[in-house]
């Protein structure tokens, strides 16, 4: 049986918080009582949709079900921090008395609700390519790519806590970001790459100031791609454009790894822009879970591949949340079984020993994918 469902939340969160969305797809399961087989339907997708919410860092407080069409019930829950802009039900099946729905939902968390999603996220800077050689004749800016490459990377570092930053010495495009190499790449313990290439470098018109007869205007234009090695799918994408006065009549001007390039017009406009770059890096990762393997499972205790230079701290509680790539939909994750609550009892910088329950963590295992939140405390 499949049907489609539309659901919207009802929020009462400023509207000025940041919002991050994304996709999930989660199981809920109910009893059916007295022969109810609608209220069973109902409590079972309110579970796979508190589950996918959770994850998001979202919660419902109040939804209104559209089945084909029809508002069929407000079903109140706890209280919101986002909001569920489209859910659908995949699968519905039915065993003896125990139904089980399977959803996909698109969830817009609020700002102000990634406080469990405070770590880390590793994140590889790919060397910014300089597709405009041409231009770059104009003062030997020849390696204008590299040099962008370290500012860009000193700038994260200052404007995208979220961001575990790691510089890469060689570039990668686009067209190189396919299975299995990213998977290769999500496994050795990173889980976004940020592409950046030059695109523009052009000398526009001189400019009409008596004092700047020998000055051009020049321009600088950065393409942004950040990507999800895990999801394997495009996050975000950005041109980014500016220009300054040149000096285009100048026999020396400054190399692009000095100081003083910075310094000048144009150099203080590409500083600007790659700030607003991390910035806007920062916003896309804020919210974003931190993804993690299991290296080992032993007795009531997990060894997790992330540590200190993640955020992580000993006495931290943690939720983790069993994923799985969707075999067929880039970008959408799927939920495994129900969230576990753990404690982080040993530390290192690249590996945490956290402790639970040995019932709920019978069904993790070495190589599972967990996503990692950590619980607030009040």
């Amino acid at each position: 049986m499949k049907r489609h469902l539309i659901i919207s939340v009802l929020s009462t969160a400023l509207l000025s918080l940041p919002v991050h969305a994304a996709w999930y797809e989660a199981t809920g399961q109910a009893f059916i009582t007295q022969g109810n087989v609608e209220q069973a339907r109902q409590q079972a997708i309110d579970d796979a949709v508190k589950r996918a919410a959770l994850a998001a860092g979202a919660s419902v407080r109040s939804t209104q079900v559209v089945l084909n069409g029809v508002l069929q019930q407000e079903q109140l829950g706890v209280s919101s921090q986002g909001e569920i802009k489209q859910l659908q039900l995949i699968t519905e099946q039915q065993q003896g008395d125990l139904i089980t729905v399977t959803l996909r939902l698109d969830i817009e968390a609020q700002g102000s609700s990634c406080e469990g999603n405070i770590y880390r996220k590793p994140l590889l800077l790919s060397q910014v390519q300089l597709h405009a050689r041409q231009d770059a004749i104009y003062g030997q800016l020849f390696e204008l790519g590299a040099d962008v490459t370290n500012q860009l990377k000193l700038h994260m570092q200052d404007y995208s806590p979220a961001a575990l930053v790691k510089p890469m010495q060689q570039s990668v495009t686009a067209q190189q970001l396919v299975y299995p190499d990213t998977d290769r790449m999500f496994r050795q313990g990173n889980q976004y790459i940020l592409l950046a290439q030059i695109n523009d470098l052009s000398l526009g018109q001189s400019t009409n100031r008596f004092w700047q007869q020998s000055q051009k205007e020049r321009f600088f234009s950065l393409q942004v791609n950040l990507y999800d090695l895990f999801e394997q799918h495009l996050v975000f994408q950005q041109e980014y454009r500016t220009s300054a006065s040149w000096p285009y009549e100048s026999k020396s001007t400054p190399a692009s790894h000095s100081q003083a390039f910075w310094q000048m017009p144009y150099g203080q406009k590409i500083d600007h822009l790659l700030s607003a770059v991390a910035e806007d890096v920062q916003r896309q990762l804020q919210c974003e879970p931190l993804l993690s393997s299991i290296r080992q499972v032993k007795d009531n205790q997990v060894m997790l591949e992330i540590g200190k230079i993640h955020g992580l701290q000993p006495g931290d509680e943690l939720q983790l949340f069993q994923l799985q790539r969707h075999p067929t939909s880039p970008g959408i994750k799927r939920l495994i079984k129900e969230a576990v609550s753990l404690k982080v009892t040993d530390l290192s910088e690249q590996y945490a020993w956290a402790s639970g329950s040995t019932k709920l963590l019978q069904h993790i295992q070495q190589g599972d994918i967990v996503s990692v939140r950590k619980i607030a405390s009040y």
